[in-house]
């Protein structure tokens, strides 16, 4: 689902308002689909608590939106059989189409609906009321936009199309509503409807999308928002046949690449970078935060696979994860492991990603527009202070931290060498270094370290002020090994092995 930035901001800002619906076990809070159930361990009082995230999500209040509606909806979806009669009902009517009744907090239409389907889309809309899009005209726009991006992400890329819902909507084909959603802080919601009869991984749905995507409220073209809300939220009805309790995590951040895929001019998506790595690098790449926009924000990660490997990258990530006959089952952060083996390694990769996001303008095509993010600490190198550390830093699971060494100004004469030594947690833990000299003429000089088994590496580059203008150390935890799956944070909504294991990082300047 994509969210404004705004609605982000007031969830972030009434968060402590909402504390007894965000602990109690949504799947936003926990960060994978079906993860609360395992981790409260009674299913009725999860299924309940799903059922109350799931009605805060929708609320036209925006002190009551503190979890991802498309993500608190599907695991309503996934906790529907451990809810009483009534309550059934209750997350039935939630669930419903727009056209269904009853339907929970202005969902639905209040006259009758009109449709129009057209290639392997039928668009749904209402001729008067609030939810009425301005004209016949946008409706038929909608129309050819929706196979637009049917014809992108499924011919074009080559993931498989979503699921049919059977006769639902009327036909086979696939349904979108227009419904005015601005005032839930909403672009677009996408909804799990019905699982196959040979695999309840895999699910149909529909799209709802924003009436108008006026102007005035979105502050943008409105067929340029609508573009890329119908990118990001058709690829999630795409996930939902994939695997629908694959971590929500990956649902948001490739659902947020896929914007830029469809509709490069646009660029909505980076107002979500400053709340992910390329801001925060300590954070986990595999958070998803009930209240925040990290997950929307790591995108990033996904431009920098798809830059270096190409966007089929992205597509066999999602093999890995599906869990149809002939997926790879895998949860998110084993699947990336699983497809970055033939490409060098996992571990290898995310150093050099979390290196380069030091600056975004050399690292992504577009990344002159890009944060950049904060370093551990700058140290400058002279004759007299020729030595720092050692220091330590600990670094979060899938994440990283760097430091900046300067040369002084008397570091001038040739033969000038900074040797840096990391020493971190044993091998087994996955610690990675990388080395980055900017070098003042000639552009980059990149560099690993290489570590033994007990985490210890060293690595001597060119440090005379004549040529150097800087180099950075980035360390990284890139463990994606887990422990209790379904009672944690990350992914496969588990506790990560090793979060914080300790880097002691020395550097030294000397002449040869």
């Amino acid at each position: 689902m994509r969210r404004s930035v705004a609605a982000v901001v007031v969830a972030l800002s009434t968060a402590l308002t909402v504390t007894s619906v965000t602990s109690s076990g949504s799947a936003a809070a926990t960060g994978g689909a079906g993860a609360s159930s395992a981790t409260q361990g009674d299913a009725r009082a999860q299924a309940r608590a799903a059922l109350h995230s799931a009605q805060h999500a929708l609320s036209t209040s925006s002190t009551a939106r503190p979890t991802d509606p498309t993500m608190a909806l599907l695991h309503l979806r996934l906790s529907m059989g451990d809810l009483s009669g009534s309550e059934r009902r209750q997350a039935a009517a939630i669930l419903a189409r727009p056209t269904d009744h009853p339907d929970f907090f202005g969902q639905t239409y209040t006259v009758k609906a009109k449709k129009k389907c057209r290639g392997h889309i039928c668009i749904h809309w209402v001729p008067t009321t609030a939810d009425a899009p301005p004209n016949r005209h946008w409706v038929n726009k909608m129309l050819k936009m929706m196979n637009q991006v049917w014809s992108y992400e499924v011919g074009r890329l080559g993931y498989r199309p979503p699921l049919s819902d059977g006769h639902r909507g009327g036909n086979g084909r696939f349904d979108v509503y227009l419904k005015e959603l601005f005032h839930q802080g909403l672009y677009g919601l996408t909804t799990a409807e019905r699982p196959t009869s040979y695999n309840r991984s895999l699910y149909s749905g529909y799209l709802l999308l924003d009436n108008d995507f006026a102007r005035s409220q979105y502050g943008a073209k409105p067929i340029q928002v609508a573009r890329v809300t119908a990118a990001h939220e058709f690829f999630h009805a795409i996930q939902f046949g994939y695997d629908v309790q694959e971590d929500s995590w990956l649902m948001e951040a490739t659902s947020t690449w896929m914007e830029d895929q469809f509709d490069d001019s646009s660029n909505d998506n980076r107002q979500y970078l400053p709340f992910g790595q390329l801001a925060h690098p300590d954070q986990p790449l595999d958070t998803f935060e009930a209240t925040g926009a990290a997950q929307y924000g790591n995108w990033a990660y996904f431009e920098h696979l798809s830059h270096r490997f190409g966007r089929g990258i992205v597509r066999q990530i999602w093999h890995s994860a599906a869990a149809f006959s002939g997926g790879g089952d895998r949860f998110s952060a084993h699947a990336l492991r699983s497809v970055l083996s033939h490409h060098g390694g996992f571990d290898r990769d995310f150093a050099r990603y979390s290196a380069g996001n030091l600056t975004p303008g050399h690292s992504y095509p577009e990344g002159g527009h890009y944060p950049s993010p904060p370093v551990l600490a700058r140290w400058q190198l002279t004759g007299a202070a020729p030595s720092v550390g050692p220091s330590a830093f600990a670094v979060p699971h899938l994440a990283s931290g760097s430091v900046e060494v300067t040369p002084g100004a008397d570091l001038t004469q040739r033969g000038w060498r900074l040797r840096l030594k990391v020493a971190g947690p044993r091998k087994r833990k996955d610690p990675v270094a990388y080395v980055v000299v900017h070098t003042k003429k000639h552009g980059w000089i990149r560099k690993s370290v290489a570590l033994n088994r007990y985490g210890n590496g060293r690595l001597a580059v060119p440090f005379s002020n004549r040529k150097v203008d800087s180099v950075t150390l980035t360390v990284a935890n890139a463990s994606t090994s887990f422990r209790r799956c379904g009672k944690g944070a990350y992914s496969c909504s588990g506790s990560p092995r090793y979060p914080h294991p300790a880097y002691s990082v020395t550097v030294t300047a000397f002449r040869r």
